[in-house]
Parts: structure tokens; C-alpha cells; sequence
């Protein structure tokens, strides 16, 4: 059986072939990333029709997630060997286009109006520490508080400092626009500062959107983004950047729990089996990281340089099918080492449906639960509490099925296409696609649910 824990996998170099694609989606991989901060509109191209021609070839669900770069603070074009640097050294940044040899060029110009005295900068994910001495209309002086080398186009972070930058880029838009001739499922939006940010992409696309929480604007108005998003990564990387890294566990929690109380769609990125791009097993802490994912309700683990550009993709991936497998399975025997979820006492009708439909299959020892919708909601609903019994979802819409690839247990979708408007054929036509699928057998208990804002529907089956 599939692992329930969804896998993204970044496709790059080490992953573009319909080859490696195969595998991957054999081996697990429920999500392709396309990251795009790196790589053009041809590669993309070409990936994307590779990814489709291996989801036929395996008949795999996949979906296609497109990273928008958002407005990434970065230094400028310096010589190949860089600049380098030793500690307590004056190093000036500067946005102009003159600069001087001694200068390191930054591409954000308003970042020396949003930074103050004493304010920190961090470059190159903190391997470089420098610490704001002044700043003019267009330099920042700093001194350097560690030994290092700064080289091209390496990321910027600003702890102390709010930046005015929009989360919507121009080169945003453009890639947008490919996204959607291309048909992308999903869209992640970079550097999210607030809900606002969430409802202006929602002005240039229809694709579910995914709020990367990566700044500490984010984590102060967490909810409220949750609330507007259709699913959320915890973007850990520039986050451990952005507050003390000591944070970002009690955070990954927090926002885990508040993702499955709004039954929103949960991801953990950044450095999930970084040991993985050179080395073909991973460190024991990278293995309890995955698990403690799990055992947190998140929904799903992202691969980025493991499979984008390291030496073990399919390694990569078939190590977090495995972990979550062999956690799932025991999560099966014990219970108990899932936290409950909070349940509201002011459930919705269709809350209150879903919620009897999985005590009703754990009751009955069912051996499926079926849930019919049409947009995912009902999917959601089920995927929040965690059922143990094993799910099937039934669509008449091939992007639902297709977005439902990001939604913890939904492995099995059936793809009908004919709607059931009559009720009382509902039973019957339902378990027409199932068997028609070989999805069940004689002998079979099912349960089925449909909770959909036309009716309300729970029953039992025998096949």
C-alpha cells in the first residue's frame, strides 16, 4: 500500500527525465515541484511533458506545484572567485550601478532606506553575519561579524527589518502566465507577509495557492493567511533565518495544528534528507525529522535539492515512502501516539457528517471508506481526522483528482464521468465504479459519504 503522508519532489537536472520520472512516481512521489527561481520556460516545457507522459505510462495521480520566486534579496553579479571577507572587516553594500571594486552590489534598492543601525544581515542562508554600522540613500555600511567568501547572487535576509517588497514580482507574473498555459495545479507564493497577499494572487489565477510561511511578518499573521490560503508550506529554511532558529520547531507545530483545525493541506520543506544529495543513506536525525512530521499531522514532506539536482533522487523519495509507511502502519496499532484533534463542539453539518462517517468505518471494521466530491472539501474534511481505514474518493472533475494528490490518504480516485444527481442510485452507482476500478471485492464493507452543499448522505454497504 502507498504511503498516506504525501511526497513533493523537485524536479531539476538529476530529475527531468521521463526515465527518473517513472521511477519516481513508482516509488512514491505524489507532487512535482518546479522551482521557479531556477531554470527556463523550455526546461519547464519539457518537464512538464515528461511528468505527464510517465503519469499515463504509470497510471499515478500527480499533481504539478509552481514556486514562485517572490521578491528574493540577493547580491549582485561580483567576480567568480567572490569577495571575500574576515571578521570584524568594513563591508559596504551598496544598490548603485557604479560601484566601487571594495563594494559588494546588492539588487534590493530599498534596502538601505528599511535598514538601521545595528540591524543584522545575512547572506548565503547566515553563513555570512554582517551587522549595520550606517546607511545612506544607497549604501549600507556594515562590519563583518564572520570569516567568509560573498559570491554572486547568493540570498540576503534582513532579521530586524521589515521590507516594503511586494510578495508579487514582475518576473512573478510572467511565470504565472506559463503556470497557467501549462496547466500547474497548484501555485506557492514566496515571502507571504499577510492575507492580502493570498487574495491579490488570487486576481491572476485560478490554481489552488499555497502560502510559503518563511517571514516572520507571516508568523505574527498566521491565521488570517491560513484562512485565505488553500494549503500552507513551512518554508524552514528562510524562516530559521528570519527568527531564531530554536523557533521554527515550536512554530512548525503550531502551524501544523492551526492547518488541520482549518483542514487546509500542510507541508514541511528545507533540508528534509539534505544529507541525501551526496550520500546514499540519510542521518538518523533526518529520518526522526520526517517521522516527527508525521506524528505532527502534517499532510505532506517537499523534496527540494534531494531530487532537483543531488545524486539519489529515487533514493530520496523511496526513504520517505518508507519512513512513512513504517509510521503509518504503527500509528494502525497505536493510536495513541497521534495526537487527537481539537474538535469544535460547532461542527457543521458537513463537518458532523464526515466526522460519523469515519467512526462508522472504524465501528464496522470497514474496508473502505468512499468519499464522493466535487471539489475536495469533503476530501479535507475526512483527511483532517486521520482515518485509518482505507480511502477512495470519487470526482467528476479531473483537476480535483488531480489537487488531491496533496491531501494526506487520498491515494485511490476514481475519475467518474457522469454525475449522480439522483440519490437514492447513488449506492448503487457507486459501487458500479468501484468494481468496474477493482478497487472491491465480494465480501467487501464499505462506507460511503457525500457531503457536498446538496445533500448530506452516510451509508453502509456489503458488496
Amino acid at each position: 500500500m502507498p504511503q498516506r503522508t504525501k511526497i513533493i519532489a523537485t524536479l531539476g537536472p538529476a530529475s527531468d527525465s521521463l526515465y527518473a520520472l517513472e521511477r519516481m512516481l513508482n516509488a512514491g512521489m505524489d507532487i512535482a515541484r518546479l522551482n521557479f527561481s531556477h531554470g527556463s520556460y523550455e526546461h519547464f516545457s519539457q518537464i512538464i511533458k515528461n511528468l505527464r507522459q510517465a503519469a499515463k505510462k504509470t497510471g499515478k495521480n500527480v499533481a504539478i506545484l509552481q514556486d514562485l520566486q517572490g521578491p528574493k534579496i540577493r547580491v549582485g553579479k561580483l567576480p567568480e572567485e567572490g569577495f571575500p571577507i574576515t571578521k570584524n572587516q568594513q563591508v559596504v553594500l551598496t544598490t548603485s550601478l557604479l560601484h566601487k571594486k571594495n563594494e559588494v552590489p546588492i539588487q534590493y534598492k530599498k534596502l538601505p532606506l528599511e535598514v538601521k543601525k545595528n540591524d543584522t544581515i545575512l547572506i548565503d542562508d547566515g553563513l555570512i553575519e554582517l551587522k549595520v554600522v550606517s546607511t545612506t540613500i544607497n549604501s549600507i555600511t556594515t562590519k563583518s561579524l564572520t570569516n567568509g567568501v560573498i559570491k554572486s547572487h547568493k540570498g540576503i535576509n534582513t532579521p530586524n527589518a521589515t521590507l516594503s517588497a511586494a510578495s508579487l514580482t514582475k518576473k512573478d507574473l510572467a511565470d504565472l502566465k506559463f503556470g497557467i498555459k501549462n496547466g500547474v495545479d497548484y501555485v506557492a507564493l514566496s515571502f507571504v507577509k499577510s492575507a492580502r497577499d493570498i487574495i491579490n494572487l488570487r486576481k491572476h489565477t485560478d490554481s489552488k495557492i499555497i502560502a510559503k510561511i518563511e517571514r516572520k511578518e507571516a508568523i505574527e499573521n498566521m491565521r488570517e493567511i491560513i484562512e485565505a490560503a488553500d494549503g500552507v508550506m513551512v518554508a524552514r529554511g528562510d524562516l530559521g533565518l528570519e527568527i531564531p532558529a530554536e523557533q521554527v520547531p515550536i512554530y512548525q507545530k503550531e502551524i501544523i495544528h492551526l492547518c488541520n483545525e482549518y483542514a487546509k493541506p500542510v507541508i514541511v520543506a528545507t533540508q528534509m534528507l539534505e544529507s541525501m544529495i551526496e550520500n546514499s543513506r540519510p542521518t538518523r536525525a533526518e529520518i526522526s525529522d520526517a517521522a516527527t512530521a508525521i506524528f505532527d499531522r502534517a499532510d505532506a514532506f517537499m523534496l527540494s535539492n534531494e531530487t532537483a539536482t543531488g545524486q539519489h533522487p529515487l533514493e530520496s523519495i523511496q526513504t520517505l515512502a518508507a519512513v512513512a509507511r513504517a509510521v503509518e502502519n504503527e500509528l494502525k496499532k497505536k493510536p495513541f501516539l497521534l495526537p487527537a484533534l481539537n474538535e469544535s463542539k460547532n461542527l457543521t453539518v458537513t463537518e458532523a457528517t464526515c466526522l460519523n462517517a469515519i467512526n462508522l468505518a472504524q465501528n464496522i471494521k470497514a474496508n473502505h471508506l468512499v468519499l464522493i466530491t466535487e471539489k475536495g472539501y469533503t476530501a479535507r474534511q475526512i483527511a483532517k481526522y486521520r482515518p485509518m481505514t482505507e480511502l477512495i474518493a470519487i470526482t467528476t472533475s479531473e483537476q480535483t483528482g488531480r489537487e488531491m494528490a496533496l491531501i494526506w490518504g487520498i491515494n485511490k480516485i476514481i475519475i467518474s464521468t457522469q454525475s449522480i444527481k439522483n440519490e437514492s442510485e447513488l449506492e448503487t452507482a457507486t459501487i458500479r465504479l468501484l468494481k468496474k476500478n477493482r478497487l472491491v471485492k465480494s465480501g467487501n464493507k464499505i462506507v460511503i459519504v457525500s457531503a457536498n452543499n446538496e445533500r448530506k448522505l452516510l451509508s453502509t454497504v456489503k458488496i
